[in-house]
């Protein structure tokens, strides 16, 4: 008897489809079929029908079923744990962000943690958020950072680990050298603009603009808004979160948005894994940080 016998067995009791099956595991349907009968000859009892076009579990199969899930459950350990003892197992941490958190959350947090975990090679990988989801579904990522604006991948566990505010950020002079008034819904016209031109949780506040100018950098838009008169919408984490010892733009909160709906200025940034994967020591070490690192913004 082979794993991928008792792991056809269980995906059967789940899709009842051999074509189903062969699309999870990768393989011919020809293959699952074969691997089915095979089973029942090494068992010596039917264990599969097929009833109305689905293929079920007969009662010999339902009682195999537990066995199976409990033999592929310790195989699985058993490859973790010969895992951990590699070096590289336990000393990496795959990182993925979306630009926000990746820019100003993470790196100060990281610091922390590399210096709890000195022997911890961490890599961290700023890519728009499709990319970070799918490298996380294809396990290329330990965890990846999401904002809530953004849709979550299937199978995966998501922990809010701060929350942000959209506002608009401005030259920090211009207060004395040129009224700015973000409470009116004309702001829009009247003054130039520079946006962020990648996917964020500004899009839909960049999206009511005509920009004088785009690029890809936050820390380009805040230094192209603190050397003149343009605003643009902006994180409060980017400027709040800044370690300039002068900083050069204030950040405002867009109030038309608050005059509508109280919360809409908001958005949560999430902690992302996948849900029902073993985790290295380093990786729930990590996670337990995360958690405690969340408390405290929080708090």
């Amino acid at each position: 008897m082979n794993i991928l016998k008792l792991r056809i067995l269980m995906l059967i009791d789940k899709f009842h489809k051999a074509t189903d099956v062969a699309e999870a595991l990768q393989v011919k349907q020809p293959t699952v079929s074969f691997h089915m009968k095979s089973l029942e000859k090494e068992m010596g009892v039917s264990l599969f029908s097929l009833q109305q076009g689905r293929i079920m579990l007969t009662e010999a199969g339902k009682r195999m079923l537990p066995y199976a899930k409990q033999i592929i459950s310790l195989e699985q350990e058993a490859r973790q744990a010969v895992d951990e003892l590699t070096e590289e197992s336990q000393s990496q941490l795959r990182l993925g962000a979306e630009s926000i958190s990746g820019t100003y959350l993470l790196p100060s947090i990281l610091a922390k943690f590399a210096q709890l975990y000195p022997e911890c090679r961490i890599q961290l990988d700023i890519q728009a958020p499709d990319t970070i989801r799918q490298l996380l579904l294809q396990g290329e990522l330990d965890f990846v950072f999401l904002d809530d604006k953004s849709p979550l991948p299937e199978h995966t566990v998501a922990e809010v680990v701060a929350t942000d505010r959209i506002g608009i950020i401005r030259n920090k002079k211009m207060h004395t050298s040129k009224s700015v008034d973000v409470d009116r819904s004309d702001i829009l016209d009247k003054h130039a603009w520079v946006r962020y031109s990648g996917a964020s949780a500004i899009d839909s506040y960049s999206s009511l603009l005509k920009p004088s100018m785009e690029t890809n950098s936050w820390e380009a838009v805040k230094q192209v808004v603190g050397g003149g008169e343009a605003l643009a919408f902006f994180p409060a984490c980017g400027v709040h979160s800044s370690i300039d010892s002068v900083p050069t733009v204030e950040w405002l909160p867009y109030t038309e948005v608050i005059k509508t709906d109280e919360e809409s200025d908001c958005y949560h940034i999430n902690i992302v894994y996948q849900r029902d994967t073993h985790q290295s020591m380093i990786q729930q070490a990590f996670l337990e940080f995360m958690r405690q690192e969340a408390q405290k913004i929080r708090n």
